[in-house]
């Protein structure tokens, strides 16, 4: 288990200041900072993001149009806002489909994006590969390349995004649905940026590398 949010945050001492304040230019901000600035010291994922994905994982399999429907404006911008400030939320109250557009947010403002801009090339190259455990390989080796942190976010997705798809008899939503409604948010440019994570959405049945342990 991660430290509490907003404790969570790797900083220098220098940055170790009073509540709300940056320090050495480390922001308490949640949206739109690295990955690696918001994980513990022990690598783990910011509080928040573990407590969502923990939710999603509950009650998203059931959820019919899960990261699909909109949520309310509103309420996405106080939730928003106030896990931005660091404020104690408890994510279980709140509806699903709420907590899958806060996700999606919150992967779209990842800077360099949770793939990598930079290896993008290398994301379309491992998806020319026609055999599928040719490109099952190669979508591994370009995860691999992946800061640890992004790496492991990515894990926990897929294994998000496969109980989903796994029961899409009632969420409605099928790899290729959750392909086309998160791709986008993963990867640039934004014309093709769909393609890899329905590819490893597929091959992560048969690829233990590209899901979390335990």
């Amino acid at each position: 288990m991660g430290l509490p949010w907003p404790l969570a945050l790797r900083r220098t001492p220098a940055a170790a200041q009073v509540p709300g304040q940056a320090g050495s230019g480390c922001s308490r901000a949640l949206f739109g900072q690295p990955l690696a600035a918001l994980c513990g010291e022990d690598g783990s994922l910011p509080w928040p993001i573990q407590e969502l994905l923990a939710v999603l994982h509950r009650e998203g399999p059931s959820t019919e149009g899960i990261f699909r429907r909109a949520a309310s404006g509103t309420e996405f911008r106080e939730l928003r806002e106030a896990m931005d400030h660091g404020t104690d939320v408890d994510l279980g109250s709140q509806p699903a489909l709420l907590l899958a557009v806060i996700l999606k947010d919150f992967l779209r403002r990842i800077p360099a994006k949770l793939l990598v801009t930079d290896l993008y090339e290398d994301w379309m190259a491992a998806m020319q590969k026609s055999g599928k455990e040719e490109k099952m390989e190669e979508l591994k080796a370009v995860a691999e390349k992946l800061p640890a942190a992004n790496l492991l976010l990515l894990k926990q997705l897929l294994a998000l995004l496969q109980d989903i798809s796994h029961n899409a008899s009632t969420s409605r939503m099928t790899t290729r649905n959750l392909a086309i409604c998160l791709g986008p948010n993963l990867l640039s440019p934004q014309n093709d940026d769909l393609l890899p994570l329905e590819a490893m959405l597929e091959v992560t049945e048969k690829a233990p590398g590209l899901r979390p342990r335990g």
